[in-house]
Formats: structure tokens, sequence, C-alpha cells
């Protein structure tokens, strides 16, 4: 196919993929998830204030500093238009970019058939399709991610670092990414640019930090969240819960008192975790099955955005839960039909992702899989060591995943080679 033909066809699919997200926001309109909420209601406090988040106030007086990027894109939209829609439309085409940027990382780590394959599974997966009707932080960070990936690989890795900063300035899981893509570096033997694309991920830390340090006086450059989460869930899971009492002065390892500021506050839940971890090293262990499965299990949160009445609804998430589809089959709504389908979309994608996996691997086609691999297994251990289980948490290796899957299915599609040359490894010349 001619290169000017395809080029036409890949930019008509993604076209049509922004161009639905644009109609499904118009047609459904925002969906007040709790955080996308909290986002706004931080936001609207530091246009009071006249501050970029987080204010000096809510530093001291919050319970944590949350995602700073994905509030303070809510306060700048507020700002210039009165409104959080200009933000959401800003996303759908976020999305559509996110689509293009699969395309391209896949063709100059594999090939154009194996980037066209990606995709088309990416842009049919139906947990792609209103998301951009919220503020929650996880598109914006797989965009800056993406684009970072795509500079690197570009010859641009100082940029494409300080892409990735900026999404863990969205959300504080940028150094997956930024690791995974350093393996994948290396293992091309280009340490050049490994050294650059941490160059630049540092430099924009410092750069964040720094402006944050001379407004408040604290250097803080993303969410302080995780050991706060972490303990909670740890505590919230514990059998042995009377026992563990006695271990805190409290008796409750979350209690913070209230002279302290969210800087204090972070490394005091730090202290109490490592405290209860102490004592109950196997509890932490059988405690990550759950985290895994909690993660895992369901891809349901998107399809929020469909639901009708959404915005009075006291618990969104109950009608597309795990437990309401099984109690409600085989008399579904439309949004659980759709939900449903889509359950069986992601869950072959998983089962496919690790087929490739291993098929890739078996075939020495390890090139293929090291940025996929990287990402998923280390995203994931971040999760189980350090998080807790979401189903939102799996969303940002969805691309990563749809990309393995992609290459497997190339090869599968065309098991037999008549000279080296057609073969995947050796066909795409294009990769650095």
């Amino acid at each position: 196919m001619p290169v000017a033909q395809r080029n036409t066809i890949v930019l008509s699919v993604i076209a049509a993929f922004t161009l639905l997200q644009l109609i499904i926001l118009h047609i459904f309109g925002y969906t007040p998830y709790p955080d996308s909420e909290g986002y706004i209601g931080l936001a609207k406090e530091c246009l009071e204030a006249g501050e970029p988040y987080p204010t000096a106030f809510q530093y001291k007086e919050h319970v944590f500093i949350w995602n700073l990027g994905a509030i303070n894109i809510v306060a700048l939209s507020l700002w210039l238009f009165k409104s959080i829609t200009p933000l959401l439309v800003l996303y759908s085409f976020m999305k559509g970019a996110t689509a293009w940027l699969l395309y391209q990382i896949t063709e100059k780590t594999v090939n154009k058939k194996t980037a066209f394959t990606a995709l088309l599974i990416y842009v049919l997966y139906p947990a792609n399709y209103g998301e951009s009707t919220s503020t929650l932080s996880e598109l914006p960070f797989i965009f800056f991610c993406l684009a970072g990936i795509l500079c690197a690989l570009n010859r641009k890795a100082m940029s494409g670092g300080i892409l990735m900063a900026i999404g863990n300035w969205f959300r504080p899981m940028g150094m997956v990414f930024l690791l995974s893509a350093i393996i994948f570096l290396l293992f091309k033997k280009e340490k050049r640019k490994a050294v650059n694309l941490t160059a630049g991920y540092l430099a924009c830390i410092i750069f964040i930090g720094g402006i944050n340090f001379l407004r408040i006086k604290h250097f803080t450059f993303q969410a302080q969240t995780g050991w706060m989460a972490l303990m909670q869930y740890s505590w919230d899971n514990d059998p042995n819960l009377s026992e563990n009492l006695k271990l805190f002065p409290n008796g409750n390892p979350m209690y913070y008192g209230q002279q302290t500021d969210c800087g204090q506050r972070d490394n005091l839940w730090k202290k109490n975790f490592f405290i209860w971890l102490q004592h109950n090293p196997q509890e932490y262990l059988k405690q990550m099955p759950l985290k895994l499965a909690k993660t895992y299990i369901s891809d349901n949160v998107n399809f929020c955005t469909f639901l009708s009445g959404k915005e009075e609804k006291d618990y969104m998430y109950e009608e597309l839960s795990m437990k309401r589809l099984v109690a409600d089959f085989p008399y579904l709504s439309k949004v659980q039909s759709l939900t449903l389908y889509n359950l069986f979309y992601y869950y072959m994608l998983i089962i496919c992702f690790f087929m490739s996996c291993i098929s890739l691997l078996k075939r020495r086609e390890t090139q293929f899989v090291v940025l996929p691999i990287s990402i998923v297994t280390i995203g994931t251990a971040v999760l189980l060591f350090f998080g807790h289980g979401e189903a939102r948490f799996h969303i940002p290796f969805m691309p990563f995943i749809i990309m393995s899957v992609a290459t497997w299915l190339s090869i599968r599609i065309k098991p037999k080679y008549n000279n080296n040359e057609e073969k995947i490894s050796i066909c795409h010349k294009q990769c650095p």
C-alpha cells in the first residue's frame, strides 16, 4: 500500500475516534466521579486564593496533597473560561492523540503493519470511549508518558523525560514509565538516550518542585497519597486489628493530630506503615493477591459516562459493579450489556497479552516485548508493594498490552517467512 494512502487511512481512523469522543461528551456530558469532583473543589479554592495548587493554606490544612497537574489544569480552565467544558474538549483531543502516539510508538518499535493492528484494537476497545467526560488524571498522564516515549525513540530523549515528568505531575506513576523506557533503551544499547531521558525527567521534577518551594516553602512535585492509601488499605484489611491496636499511641495508625502539615502527615503514615509491616510481614504479602484481583478483575469504570441520572447517584459505580452485573444477568440494561461486552474484550486482551509475551519470548523476539512487559510488570509491582487495588489503576498499562497483542497477532497472521527479510524483527528498518 502506498505510504500516502496508508497515512490517510490512519489519520481517518484517528479523526473518527476523536470525533466520537466529542460526540459522547456532547450527548452524555460531564461524569461526576468522586476524584473529579474533588479536583474541581480544590481548583476553586485555588482560584479564590489566587494561587496554583497547592496553596500554603491547603498544604497546611488539607489531609494530603493530591494530583497537582490534574487540579491545576482544572483551575486554569475555570480561570480562562469559567467552565471545565473546554478542558473536557481538550481531553477529547488528547484521547485521539493518544491513539496516534500508540501507532507511532508501535511503528518505531515493531513495524507499520503491527502499528495499524494496534491502532484498530485500540479504537475498537469500548473502554476507550467516554474517558474524556471527567477531569480524572489517567488520560493526561497516559498522553504525556506516551509522548515522552515517542520523543525518546525520535532522538529527543531529554524532551521525552520532561514530558514524562509532566505526566508524573498529573499522576505519580511517571517513574514506572521512565524506568521501563530506560530498560528498553539500554536493551537497544542506546545509553546516551537513557541518560538524556533521565536528565530531562529530573530537570523538570526539580523545576516543578523548585517553583513550589519558592511559593509555599515545600519541595512538592507530585501527589502525596501513597503512604496514606497503603497504610489505610493494610489497616482496613488486617484480620489481627485488635492485636495491632497497641502498636500505635492512639490505637489508630491513621490518626495525625492537628499540628501537622501534608508533608509531616505523609511521613507519619510512612513511619506507621513500617511499624505495622515489622509486626505483620506475612499479612502484608497475603494482601497482595486481593490487590492484584481488584486492579485487573474489572474494567467497568469508564462506562459510568453512559449512566442516566449519574449526577444524582450517591454511588455511581454500583450499577456497573461485578456483583450487580452477576445479580442482574441476563436482564441487563443497555449500559450493563455494553459493560459486559467490554469485559469480554478486556479479558481477551489480557489473555492474549500473556500468550503474546510467552510466544514472542520463545521466538526470541525479545525486543518487541521489553517495553510492554517492563511497564506492566513494574507498574503492577508498584501497586502491589506500595499501593492498593483499584480497577482504574490498570488503565495506563492498556496501550502497551494492546501493543504486545498486536505484535503477536501480526506474527500469527503470517507465521511463515520466505526469507529472513520478511521476519518482523528484520523487516522493520525504521527502528533506531
